[in-house]
């Protein structure tokens, strides 16, 4: 049996080698970074070809006009200028469909949307003194690629279709235009004009809208399971289910702000990524790594057979192959049943080395504890709020049986 001494150095340089065991783990992380950057470049290929994410800012009139002055000689200068009206009400109706592309091993998710806004403007009474020079209806979107069809537009009993577009040259918004007629008689300050605006669109990741009316009201409904709401405002009422979610949003003028410089709506996530979750579970690798080395130690002590250092080296990289299991098999299958399989995988092999080393049934005990550290790894990945803490006592329970085991290392020993 080991003196104390010797069982020191032992130790000392079994925790050496969990620490050198963060260098693979390291790796793994990076081979994860890298694999999550090739998505990422793909999701960003698919979008640029389908569409990206999408923002909605309209319809608004604008107004060009010219105004005549005196400069400082005296003379008449014409400045051209333009108005912007915005609607009195606008509500949005907005249904989104996803769908996923795939683009080599990556999945990609993207959406069509069918949009419908109504509301109504109101033309100041002062607008019938400016010498008008063209009058527009104005829509703006961010990636006009994702327009599908013609954007058609209704104003009290007129029918238009928008006919040009523009990318956003020049720090100008991307959007769309349609000249209109307007009749001075409606420029009072109280004539109501009712407009109807429908089109479709598509795109990824995200639908924004921004609160163009005094009053804005926007329902959006997909079949998305994963909302993520985003942007200045969250949504008044919501609801989601496994089949998609609902949600409403109510914006008024007196906290919006300026127009374009709010915008709120959903990130269509694609729930929480393979990437992610095992990185996360790379997280707790070293904690395993520990809980696994110090059972092996404690057998030592039951058994008085040796696990050498070698081996300890053979264990802890088995340990962290599992890792590069996972990522491997979760791009191909769902991450539990990835998980899964280079859980039992992992197991069985470290069963076998067991056996092999210590030809002892306490083999299965530390096969069995390795089965178990797995299992509460996975059952900490979907905590995630209370991980930490679960965290922490796991590793309080695993110092409090070093301690138990440890007790009574400094009394003499019986004499055989």
């Amino acid at each position: 049996m080991k003196t104390n001494s010797s069982l020191f150095f032992k130790i000392a340089f079994v925790a050496l080698i969990a620490l050198l065991m963060l260098i693979p783990l390291a790796m793994v992380k990076n081979q994860i970074r890298e694999r999550q950057n090739n998505a990422d470049n793909c999701r960003m290929e698919v979008s640029q070809s389908w569409g990206n994410a999408q923002t909605l800012a309209g319809p608004a009139l604008v107004l060009s006009y010219d105004k005549t002055e005196k400069d400082a000689d005296g003379k008449s200068v014409v400045q051209h200028l333009k108005r912007t009206l915005y609607p009195k009400t606008l509500q949005y109706e907005i249904g989104a469909a996803t769908r996923k592309l795939h683009r080599s091993i990556y999945d990609v998710m993207v959406y069509n949307a069918d949009v419908a806004a109504t509301g109504t403007f109101v033309l100041p009474a002062d607008c019938a003194e400016l010498a008008l020079t063209e009058a527009c209806v104005r829509l703006d979107i961010s990636d006009l690629r994702g327009i599908e069809g013609n954007v058609d537009f209704h104003l009290d009993g007129k029918d238009y279709t928008f006919s040009e577009g523009s990318s956003g040259e020049r720090n100008e918004a991307a959007h769309i235009r349609e000249t209109i007629q307007l009749d001075k008689a409606w420029m009072d300050g109280t004539t109501v004009l009712p407009f109807q605006l429908n089109f479709k669109t598509k795109g990824s990741e995200s639908i924004l809208v921004r609160p163009y009316g005094d009053l804005t009201e926007v329902r959006m409904h997909s079949d998305c399971p994963d909302p993520s709401f985003t942007g200045d405002f969250l949504p008044s009422e919501r609801e989601i289910t496994d089949q998609g979610f609902t949600a409403k949003w109510i914006v008024s003028q007196i906290n919006r702000g300026k127009p374009d410089d709010t915008a709120f709506g959903v990130r269509m996530l694609q729930g929480v990524t393979q990437y992610r979750q095992t990185e996360r579970s790379v997280k707790y690798g070293i904690l395993i790594i520990l809980l696994i080395f110090v059972a092996g130690l404690a057998v030592e002590l039951l058994t008085r057979k040796e696990i050498n250092l070698v081996q300890y080296i053979v264990i802890g990289l088995s340990l962290v192959l599992f890792y590069a299991l996972v990522l491997s098999f979760s791009e191909f299958m769902a991450f539990p049943l990835a998980y899964t399989l280079a859980a039992a995988m992992t197991t069985l092999a470290l069963l076998g080395y067991f056996r092999g080393i210590l030809k002892d049934k306490k083999a299965w005990l530390l096969g069995a504890l390795v089965a178990i550290a797995y299992a509460i790894s996975y059952v900490l990945l979907q905590m995630e709020t209370y991980a930490f803490l679960a965290g922490t006592l796991i590793l309080f329970a695993v110092l409090a049986a070093v301690m138990y085991l440890t007790r009574n290392m400094n009394e003499p020993k019986a004499a055989e």
